[in-house]
């Protein structure tokens, strides 16, 4: 997905990176008041410091949604389907969990977006090239850091 954002170049709607700072924003004051610190949701947190995961979460779902249109990769009832029996065949009443899944819209959505995902994930590394490189152990622990 690196790849993917590094490429993209394009104007992002402030409103949209507006919107993922308020909930980085949000997430972290609830991090903070779950580690116990007082007042977490008044906490004088600056908004530039969310800023760049911001911009790069907004700019990756921009890229994402155009491929999943461009190459129809949306989540087909099948898939759909497919996934929930998957999930639910764990459990002593699968058609139960099956049940619930579709019961409930948000909850079918969670699913729908890992079907996307995967659909996405799948289409990509089908078009990726790979180019096998030999490198010492040395060579390969220091592009980790």
């Amino acid at each position: 997905m690196d790849a993917l954002v590094s490429k993209a170049e394009l104007d992002l709607p402030n409103s949209s990176v507006q919107a993922e700072i308020a909930r980085l924003l949000e997430g972290a004051r609830a991090e903070l008041k779950q580690r116990g610190i007082k007042d977490a949701d008044k906490a004088e947190i600056p908004e530039d410091v969310f800023r760049p995961q911001a911009e790069r979460r907004v700019r990756l779902g921009l890229v994402l949604a155009e491929l999943v249109r461009a190459n129809e990769l949306q989540a087909k009832p099948e898939q759909l389907k497919a996934h929930i029996d998957e999930l639910a065949a764990s459990y002593e009443k699968p058609e139960d969990v099956v049940r619930w899944y579709f019961g409930d819209r948000q909850r079918l959505a969670e699913v729908e977006a890992v079907v996307i995902e995967n659909n996405v994930t799948e289409f990509v590394l089908g078009k990726a090239k790979v180019v096998e490189k030999a490198v010492s152990f040395d060579e390969l622990m220091a592009q980790q850091g």
